[in-house]
C-alpha cells in the first residue's frame, strides 16, 4: 500500500473530484450528516471553520483541508468488501494521528527525526470515496479531511506527505504486505533486465527499434525530447499508473541513460558498429542545439583537448573553456526536469557557467528558464577535485537550479 498528502485550499474542487460528482462509492463519512450529496458535505466543513473564525482572525486559515491518496496493490486489495475498505481507512488513520517524530525526505542519515504535533483525524470532519477507474486499474481511496477537528484546533501538515508514507509502511508491515520501496526496487530490477535483453537483441541501435521492443513487453516507455529539436532524445522514463521509474535509476552507474546507452550497446556488441543513422543524429542533433542555444563561436579543438564557447547571458559574453572529457562527464549528468520549461541545452549552460565560477550569470540563466535559487554561500570547487568530479558537481546542481520553483507552505 502506499498513501500520498497534501494540505489544499481548493477543497471545494477536492470534494467534486474525490466524489466524481456523486459517481465515486463512499467509504466512510466521520462527523458529518447523513446521506448528505458532496457539496452537502463540503458545506458542512465550511460551517464548522466558520464557528471558529474569531479565533483564527489574525491569521486566516489558507490550506482549508487536507487531501490523501490511499492506494493498496491489487493483490493486496483483490475482492475487497467495503467493510475491508472502512477497516483500511480507520487503520491508517490511526497511524498517522500518533506520529509525532517525522524522518523527512532529504535528511541527511544520522540526522535527529523532526518533532511534529500529531493531527487528529480521527475527531475531524472528513470523507472518503473509492475510486474503481484509475489508469492502472487499481481502485484507491480518495480521503478529504477538514484542518479544524472538532474541538477547533488546527490539525499539523508539516511533513504530511512524509506521514502519510510512514503511515502506510506502518500498515504494511502489520500485514506482511510489501513496503513501496520494496516494489520499487523490483520493478527497477524487472525493467533493466528488459532494457539489457531487448539491447542484446537489436543489430544496431535505434531508438524507435528499442522503444518499440520495449513496449512489446509490455511497459509503457516515454521519451523525453529536446524542446528545439525533437529528433534528439534527452532521457525516457516507465510509467506504472502515477508511479514513474526514469532512466537515471535503471541499470549500474547511470549505463542505460540517454547519453550513456550507445556505449551501453557497444559493451554488449563489440564487434558491432553503432547504427549509422544513430551516430549521424547525434552529430545533427549537436549542431542543431548549438544553433538555436544562445552560444556562438562554438568551437571544439582536438589538438588541444578543449572545448571552448562563447555564452551571452543578460548582454554580457562569458568564455568558457573546459576540458572535453569533462564536458562529456557533466553531459552525462544533466537532467531534464519533467514538468518544467527548461531545456537540456538550458541547463548544460547553467553547469557550463558553475564550472567557469560564473555564479551570478548561471542564477540569472537559471530563473529565466523556470527555475531559482542560487549556489550555496560556499559554493566553489574543492582544492583536490579533478574536472571531471567538479564538472559532476556542477551538472547536479545546475539540476537543481534549474528545478521549477516551489512556492512556500502556508498555513
Amino acid at each position: 500500500m502506499i498513501a500520498k498528502a497534501a494540505a489544499i485550499q481548493h477543497g471545494q474542487a477536492m470534494t467534486n473530484y474525490a466524489t466524481k460528482n456523486n459517481r465515486a462509492d463512499i467509504v466512510k463519512t466521520n462527523h458529518l450528516s447523513e446521506n448528505l450529496p458532496p457539496m452537502g458535505m463540503w458545506d458542512e466543513m465550511v460551517l464548522h471553520q466558520s464557528m471558529f473564525k474569531q479565533k483564527y482572525s489574525k491569521k486566516p486559515i489558507e490550506l482549508t483541508s487536507i487531501r490523501f491518496e490511499i492506494s493498496p496493490s491489487e493483490e493486496e486489495a483483490r475482492n475487497w468488501t467495503m467493510e475491508d475498505w472502512q477497516r483500511c481507512l480507520d487503520e491508517f488513520i490511526h497511524e498517522i494521528d500518533h506520529i509525532s517524530k517525522v524522518n523527512h525526505i532529504g535528511k541527511r542519515k544520522g540526522k535527529a527525526a523532526t518533532s511534529v504535533k500529531p493531527t487528529n483525524i480521527a475527531n475531524s470532519q472528513y470523507f472518503a470515496a473509492l475510486h474503481h477507474d484509475s489508469k492502472s486499474g487499481i481502485p484507491h481511496l480518495h480521503l478529504v479531511v477538514n484542518r479544524l477537528d472538532m474541538d477547533g484546533n488546527l490539525n499539523d501538515v508539516k511533513f504530511i506527505g512524509e506521514r502519510a508514507v510512514m503511515a502506510a509502511k506502518a500498515v504494511n508491515q502489520r500485514h506482511g504486505w510489501k513496503d513501496a520501496m520494496d516494489i520499487r526496487k523490483e520493478r527497477i530490477a524487472e525493467i533493466t533486465n528488459a532494457c539489457m535483453d531487448v539491447l542484446r537483441s537489436m543489430s544496431a541501435f535505434d531508438w524507435n527499434v528499442y522503444t518499440d521492443r520495449i513496449r512489446a513487453k509490455g511497459y509503457n516507455i516515454e521519451l523525453i525530447r529536446d524542446k528545439t529539436d525533437q529528433a534528439k532524445v534527452h532521457g525516457y522514463r516507465f510509467k506504472f499508473g502515477r508511479t514513474t521509474i526514469k532512466a537515471s535509476e535503471l541499470g549500474v552507474g547511470r549505463n542505460l541513460t540517454a547519453s550513456k546507452i550507445g556505449n551501453t550497446f557497444r559493451k554488449l556488441h563489440p564487434q558491432t558498429p553503432v547504427a549509422t543513422s544513430f551516430a549521424s543524429m547525434k552529430n545533427r542533433n549537436i549542431a542543431k542545439a548549438s544553433e538555436a542555444s544562445h552560444f556562438v563561436n562554438a568551437t571544439q579543438s582536438e589538438d588541444s583537448l578543449k572545448f571552448r564557447k562563447v555564452l551571452q547571458v543578460d548582454g554580457k559574453r562569458f568564455n568558457i573553456q573546459m576540458p572535453t572529457d569533462a564536458y562529456d562527464t557533466m553531459n552525462n549528468y544533466i537532467e531534464v526536469p519533467d514538468n518544467g520549461s527548461a531545456s537540456h541545452t538550458d541547463i548544460m549552460n547553467v553547469a557550463m557557467l558553475l564550472f567557469m565560477n560564473y555564479l551570478d550569470a548561471a542564477t540569472s540563466m537559471s530563473e529565466s528558464c523556470g527555475g531559482g535559487g542560487s549556489p550555496d554561500c560556499g559554493w566553489g570547487r574543492n582544492k583536490d577535485e579533478d574536472d571531471r568530479d567538479w564538472a559532476r558537481r556542477c551538472a547536479i546542481r545546475a539540476n537543481w537550479l534549474c528545478k521549477p520553483i516551489k512556492r512556500s507552505r502556508r498555513r
